[in-house]
């Protein structure tokens, strides 16, 4: 068959059947944003996107820093959809690198959250084929080499990271030593651990470690001992030195969205999220020294939270003027994006339809731009409407469909995320309340944990109830932590009933991330064995579908249109299924009986710190002055 034949009509509703072109939800995440493929008609607000990569033009001819654009719209408009599109030119042209910003933790510090964001951003591909991390270290690389050396040879991010990763660890240690010595000759820095972190990220082989310390992680001491890296870094000062360095080299978009969840409060503060984003705007605004700060959020959100902050935090979010306003969808833009999405549909299926348009008309597609709908209506009109002639569709839960959707999104970097995963938790358990599993009846499920009713940092949430007439009050800390001061007081605070007011402890934490026979006999023995805790394996099978569901519900009328009572009902009919509620194997295992047994495969000896050094002591390492000439010979190894 040709591409100029057109397919019969029983092949078209034949396929139009077996799979709805328009069956994703038409809300984009993340996954969409840092995805490889993603579905855009360019043309559609393209205002927008045209005025953030304007301000980059503009940037690049210097004149001017450093800006800030604030875009509002309402629900469906597209206010992520233009993140996307952004996210993947930048890619596409290696106009700059990224940090997206949608999930922001604890809200009673947003700028320790905010290094996990920059650094798990940084962690995502750019636009070499490595890591836009990496993209950064070659540049300081190349930087440090063209002043140590005269006409050096310089090197694309690619093969920098094949050298590095054809190396032995010794040879990059050596490396990675003298290439701080030559960088620290090329720029000041105030802390040049940031910058042996950033050129770790070289090597598969600790890339993963290195950016957990740039995230503001702890690192086990055998691990910081093997880096040669203090066992944390966690401040604002490390975000400013990492944007600092990126400004040195490339500019930087940085996009703050969903900031319209509607109950998403700082209790302490009574601040809402956006206004709590839009300080840590203002901070970064004073010191980012190139590249566009853009935030998205609805009018009312502009007009009712962020233009009522004080000390002209406005002008910061939106240095260039008034918010960018997204258009509705007129008659032109909805034939363009339905034809486009259609024409994917039945090429990837071998199939030319009778027009463009089928199983809809021009005409009615046009008529619809007459009500001004958002993208998202469009999208979910076609959805419920395409269908071959004389046929009905079945229409599809929508809790279902977002859950779905969510469930796409890549987990990984959350399992080290012990606020979401506890956030997780908890909502979950929450949903149960009234419930009886494994026996317990839940009557009340808080993250209200110390006796004066205030949050804790490392016990996360307890479980209220009754037992066979008995009080229950477990405590639940999920400590994903690699190891040091985090880990051992929230180990410290599991055993401490007392002032928790606990019948039993709970660990939540994966069997991949060992204890060390110290931090077993100091705080897990006596857990279990004494106090008649529990350790309880995180499995990312079990947490995943609750991270989901959460997000859901954060979601649930900003991007899904859908009610509380909606999710509800939809964990309790399909949870036996989706492991969700009362059927979630990781809730019934938190609840269950103690088996009062330490895992031993949970406990591992503390690895033995690194014996040999290749450099001399670090305070000697810095001494550039002496050293140059010294580096320029030894740095041939590229």
């Amino acid at each position: 068959m040709t591409n100029h034949q057109i397919s019969s009509i029983e092949d078209l509703n034949a396929a139009l059947l077996s799979q709805n072109p328009f069956a994703k939800p038409s809300s984009v995440n993340a996954n969409d944003i840092w995805g490889k493929e993603f579905f855009d008609i360019e043309t559609i607000n393209a205002h927008a996107s045209d005025a953030v990569f304007k301000a980059l033009e503009q940037i690049r001819t210097g004149q001017y820093s450093t800006t800030s654009i604030a875009i509002t719209a309402q629900n469906g408009t597209g206010k992520t959809h233009i993140i996307s599109r952004i996210r993947h030119r930048l890619q596409e042209q290696d106009g700059g690198l990224f940090i997206y910003a949608n999930k922001y933790g604890d809200l009673r510090d947003l700028k320790k959250e905010f290094q996990r964001i920059l650094a798990e951003s940084l962690g995502k591909t750019g636009a070499h084929g490595v890591t836009q991390w990496q993209e950064l270290a070659t540049a300081m690389i190349n930087h440090a080499l063209k002043v140590v050396k005269p006409n050096p040879k310089l090197y694309s991010p690619k093969e920098l990271v094949k050298k590095f990763e054809s190396s032995q660890t010794v040879q990059v240690r050596k490396w990675v030593n003298d290439l701080i010595k030559a960088f620290l000759k090329a720029k000041d820095v105030s802390d040049p651990d940031i910058v042996k972190a950033i050129f770790w990220t070289l090597t598969n082989e600790q890339s993963l470690y290195a950016i957990k310390w740039l995230e503001g992680q702890e690192l086990a001491q055998y691990k910081s001992n093997e880096l040669e890296l203090p066992s944390q870094r966690q401040s604002f000062d490390a975000v400013l030195q990492i944007l600092d360095l990126i400004s040195e080299y490339n500019e930087l978009v940085i996009c703050f969205d969903e900031l319209d969840t509607t109950d998403a409060f700082d209790e302490f503060s009574g601040l809402h999220i956006s206004q709590i984003v839009a300080g840590l705007i203002k901070d970064l605004f004073q010191n980012l020294k190139r590249g566009v700060i853009l935030s998205v959020m609805m009018p009312a959100q502009w007009s009712n939270k962020i233009k009522q902050l004080p000390g002209g935090v406005s002008n910061k979010v939106s240095a260039q003027g008034n918010p960018i306003d997204l258009r509705y969808m007129d008659g032109e833009y909805i034939v363009n994006l339905v034809s486009s999405r259609l024409n994917t549909y039945y090429a990837v299926r071998n199939l030319v339809p009778i027009n463009p348009f089928y199983p809809f008309t021009e005409s009615h597609l046009r008529d619809l731009g007459k009500g001004k709908p958002t993208i998202r209506e469009v999208l979910d009109w076609c959805k419920n409407n395409c269908q071959p002639p004389d046929t009905s569709i079945i229409e599809e839960d929508p809790v279902e469909a977002a859950f779905a959707k969510e469930l796409e999104e890549e987990i990984t970097s959350y399992l080290d995320d012990n606020f979401r995963l506890a956030d997780a938790l908890l909502f979950s358990f929450q949903t149960v309340i009234g419930q009886t599993i494994e026996r317990i009846t839940i009557k009340e499920v808080t993250n209200k944990v110390k006796k004066r009713g205030g949050k804790d940092d490392y016990l996360n949430f307890k479980i209220i109830g009754k037992e066979n007439d008995k009080d229950i009050c477990i405590g639940v800390a999920v400590l994903q932590y690699a190891g040091g001061h985090a880990l051992g007081a929230g180990l410290k605070r599991l055993n401490d009933y007392e002032k928790f007011g606990l019948t039993r402890g709970c660990l939540v934490r994966s069997k991949a991330k060992k204890l060390t026979t110290y931090l077993e006999q100091t705080y897990l023995e006596p857990l279990i064995r004494v106090n008649g805790g529990e350790y309880v394996e995180l499995k990312e099978e079990e947490i995943r579908p609750l991270i989901a569901i959460r997000s859901v519900y954060q979601k649930r009328e900003v991007d899904y249109g859908v009610s509380e009572e909606e999710i509800l009902k939809f964990i309790a009919e399909k949870g036996g299924e989706k492991m969700l509620g009362a059927s979630n194997p990781l809730l019934k295992e938190i609840l269950s009986d103690p088996c009062y047994e330490v895992p031993t495969d949970l406990i591992e000896d503390e690895p033995v710190a690194v014996a040999e050094s290749i450099m001399a002591d670090v305070s000697d390492s810095y001494n550039i002055d002496e050293a140059v000439e010294a580096l320029a010979n030894r740095l041939d190894f590229m």
